[in-house]
């Protein structure tokens, strides 16, 4: 039964979102996203928003659904390093919600440098949602996780 499960898992939806702030310049921020993440510009929305002090900023949203959502999942989880990894691994409770969403925030300065590694200071936001099985429980989520993260070490 575990073995049926674990083929059957997938990654339903992938949500991403950051800020850019006046002083980036955004079609490279976009643009490297777009790269790193290997997503389509086109997949992105903004809204421009106000600063505390006034300043212009704009929140880009993207939201990616079936094979493509499946697809970056796989790729950022297979592109951390082993530290991030193993970080992840270690406490993935405290990175999966009881629906199973597993939530990342990834470094935007390095993403801009070809990378991918996390961080909780000027970050990209992760939300992946799997597709739901009533059947399955916060834990199995985590075995899920754990399976996928372990499979490049």
């Amino acid at each position: 039964m575990q073995k049926e499960k674990l083929r059957s898992f997938e990654i339903a939806v992938a949500e991403i979102s950051f800020l850019i702030h006046a002083t980036e310049d955004k079609d490279r921020v976009i643009n490297q996203v777009s790269s790193v993440l290997i997503v389509d510009k086109d997949e992105f929305e903004s809204e421009n928003l106000l600063g505390h002090w006034g300043n212009q900023i704009e929140m880009i949203k993207g939201s990616l659904k079936g094979k493509f959502a499946n697809d970056i999942a796989s790729n950022i989880l297979t592109s951390l390093d082993t530290y991030d990894r193993k970080k992840i691994l270690y406490s993935l409770d405290d990175y999966v919600d009881d629906k199973g969403t597993l939530y990342l925030r990834l470094d935007k300065q390095k993403i801009c440098e070809g990378k991918i590694e996390l961080s909780d200071i000027d970050s990209l936001k992760m939300k992946f949602k799997p597709k739901l099985f009533f059947s399955r429980s916060k834990q199995d989520y985590i075995l899920e996780y754990g399976r996928l993260l372990g499979s490049n070490d």
